[in-house]
């Protein structure tokens, strides 16, 4: 297994989640298991406009958690 490295932006302060996979996780995958991380560890928070009507999973991580992922590398 490979250590991965995905990079995200929230509260104007970059932080970086490690995944472990045995290929680079594509977006949805790496969305789908920050929304999971962040559903522990953070607060969801009131959305500051009106909710977005899609709410796909990336939607939710930034509305709901103020999280963008901003890259993913090889460790």
């Amino acid at each position: 297994m490979t250590t991965w490295k995905i990079t995200y932006s929230k509260d104007e302060r970059t932080e970086v989640f490690e995944l472990q996979s045995s290929r680079k996780p594509d977006m949805e995958k790496a969305v789908l298991q920050l929304l999971k991380m962040a559903e522990k560890v953070y607060e969801c928070e009131e959305p500051k406009d009106l909710p977005n009507e899609i709410q796909t999973p990336a939607v939710r991580l930034d509305e709901c958690y103020g999280i963008t992922i901003t890259g993913i590398t090889r460790v």
